[in-house]
């Protein structure tokens, strides 16, 4: 398309705060789909399977997520050029870029595959399951890498959407499909297929979501087609992709490794009560990232364009806002967890009060871990990320070896906490430094430490005298401890000037007819 087009055809102007909002309801309407999806599901796995098949279910799917290393991460490298180039280059061009990627992955599916088999040869010895199984795991594991390497070619399609900040138009879809599996687990496991059947409904999952994204992108995203193979093009791509190897590498070692330590250290029951005991806090994690990456593409832009002022603006607001929601549902977890698993699967299931709180501080200390990370990701600089997390993630595995065996899941969460500290302090200095800023003592949030500290102190002081026997009642104290709590933190925690500030954004974001 020439100038004279664009100049005849100008875009509408986008506005970023709402479509921020519309991404975000979406992912968190996905999100909300999969939480409600697995508490349904869960107990079923853990009673049809039972505690230790439930936790080599568990340690499988990490472990084969191992096979990720061989990826070069191109679809991200996609979606963040897209992001960031979207208004400032053409149409050819974008094209071009989605014929890089393609290419690119071609290139990298039969390394994927050779891993995968890998992984798959060495699933049972990982597991430690007994003969009997051993076939089992091994099938099971080559289904789920299936899934993983089925999912990766239709993330070129969910980049070019994600890219052009146009997440929402997806609504409700993924979710649908995310219920329809729910449903398919339960029944393979009431049909007792077992491991193997859950592998084949996550085939089945990841077949159905590629297809309707495929779908949805085809129809709001007009340029969308395969433009001319450009080698320069293709190798830029490439050298970039070759970071976020390096990214995704400590990606899997932070996150990843846990499961699969944890089962082959310390036994696949452990993983059951540790999978179980951490569920409340992965909801708080997922729900929070998936808010988060709703606002993401749009900080993008703001980099794109050099506007690092309202960047940082951004970053202010995006951490407040995850301060607020982990410091409120972090003190429902402290509180009400023990009985919310009581009544949900068993007592047995619960690792005991101080590892649920341990469990929730390295969940809690991702969080804003991550949002820098992603931020980080947008600048598609990722040297300094990539040796940082790799140091943080060395550390971890290095005490998780050392801890796991004399304080198991204690040693697991110490061993995180430690070795993520490196990067809790080091991906800030990172973010401040791509936008010429300088990060000072003044920059350290004293006021929300404190006050995090003192409700969670509370809230561990109180869960002793906790103890819910019945659904309604636990829901009731839930509902009414969120109604006192949530302002008290807001208040006390978050400055005057701030609170103006989220609450004006707050008022901006409300969807306009022009951006449905």
């Amino acid at each position: 398309m020439d100038g004279n087009q664009h100049k005849e055809h100008p875009k509408p102007r986008e506005n970023l705060k709402q479509r921020a909002y519309l991404n975000s309801v979406t992912s968190v309407l996905d999100y909300g789909a999969r939480i409600v999806t697995n508490f349904v599901v869960t107990p079923f796995l853990v009673s049809g399977l039972g505690s230790t098949l439930f936790g080599v279910w568990n340690v499988l799917g990490q472990f084969t997520s191992y096979t990720n290393i061989a990826d070069i991460k191109v679809t991200q490298v996609l979606k963040w050029a897209i992001a960031k180039d979207r208004d400032t280059t053409s149409e050819e061009t974008l094209r071009e870029y989605v014929t890089a990627t393609f290419l690119l992955l071609m290139l990298i599916l039969p390394f994927i595959l050779m891993l995968g088999a890998v992984v798959v040869w060495f699933a049972p010895q990982i597991t430690g399951v007994g003969e009997e199984f051993v076939n089992t795991v091994r099938i099971t594991a080559g289904l789920l890498v299936l899934a993983l390497v089925v999912n990766k070619v239709f993330d070129i399609f969910e980049s070019v959407l994600r890219g052009m900040n146009l997440s929402f138009k997806r609504i409700g879809v993924r979710a649908a499909v995310t219920i329809i599996g729910g449903i398919l687990q339960i029944a393979v496991i009431f049909l007792g297929f077992g491991l193997i059947g859950l592998a084949l409904v996550q085939v089945f999952i990841m077949l159905s979501m590629g297809i309707t994204i495929y779908v949805i992108m085809k129809k709001h995203v007009p340029w969308f087609g395969w433009g001319e193979v450009n080698l320069k093009r293709t190798v830029s791509f490439s050298k970039i992709s070759g970071w976020f190897v390096g990214s995704t590498g400590t990606q899997i070692l932070l996150l990843n490794t846990d499961k699969v330590l944890l089962g082959y250290l310390a036994g696949p029951m452990l993983v059951t009560q540790y999978v179980i005991t951490k569920y409340l806090a992965n909801a708080v994690h997922g729900g929070v990232r998936n808010i988060i990456q709703g606002v993401f593409p749009g900080i993008g832009k703001l980099y794109g364009n050099r506007q690092h002022d309202k960047l940082l603006e951004a970053r202010k607001h995006v951490m407040l806002f995850t301060w607020q929601f982990s410091v409120v549902i972090g003190a429902v977890i402290i509180l009400f967890n023990e009985s919310f698993i009581s009544l949900w699967i068993g007592e047995d299931e619960y690792a005991g009060q101080f590892v649920n709180f341990l469990i929730l501080l390295s969940v809690v200390q991702y969080l804003f871990v991550q949002n820098d990370g992603v931020i980080i990701d947008t600048t598609l600089e990722l040297s300094q990320k990539v040796y940082m997390g790799l140091i943080a993630s060395i550390i971890s595995i290095a005490l998780m070896s050392i801890l796991i065996p004399r304080y198991e899941i204690i040693g697991l969460c110490i061993s995180l906490i430690i070795g993520r500290a490196v990067i809790s302090l080091g991906y800030p200095w990172i973010v401040y430094l791509k936008t010429e800023q300088s990060l000072t003592i003044r920059d350290v949030p004293i006021r929300l430490i404190i006050t995090m500290s003192l409700i969670w102190g509370v809230a561990y002081w109180i869960e002793p005298f906790v103890n819910l026997d019945n659904w309604i009642t636990l829901i009731a104290m839930i509902f009414i401890f969120l109604i006192i709590i949530t302002p008290v933190a807001f208040f006390s925690g978050i400055d005057r000037s701030n609170r103006k500030e989220i609450i004006t954004h707050l008022k901006k974001i409300a969807p306009l007819k022009g951006d449905r």
